[in-house]
């Protein structure tokens, strides 16, 4: 959705800064499959998954939240790894944290 206007170093810087918000964090994405969509006419029923994000913070959850709208979607974090779905591309990263500083973190894309 953002990168179709964007070309060369700004779609990077982009792709970058969106990632950055997803995974720089410590926030945790908690799934559900509470929710159901409907359509009344047809008797469609589906089960929709959705996430809400836990924090300490309600700053931390709202930029997860936006980078998420702009599809850099936090799906799992544990203390190894942290998975992003970035516009239907499953990204899975090893997680080091510092004990220095929680929000140190350094990512590496594992193959």
């Amino acid at each position: 959705m953002l990168h179709k206007d964007l070309v060369g170093d700004e779609r990077i810087v982009a792709h970058e800064f969106f990632l950055a918000l997803a995974a720089c964090n410590t926030v945790i994405p908690v799934r559900t499959h509470d929710g159901f969509s409907s359509c009344t006419d047809s008797q469609i029923f589906e089960d929709v998954e959705t996430i809400d994000y836990q924090g300490e913070s309600p700053d931390e959850q709202a930029l997860v939240a936006a980078a998420s709208a702009y599809g850099y979607t936090l799906f799992e974090r544990t203390s190894g790894h942290i998975v992003i779905d970035v516009n239907g591309e499953t990204l899975r990263y090893k997680s080091l944290q510092s004990t220095l500083h929680s929000l140190a973190i350094m990512l590496y894309l594992l193959f």
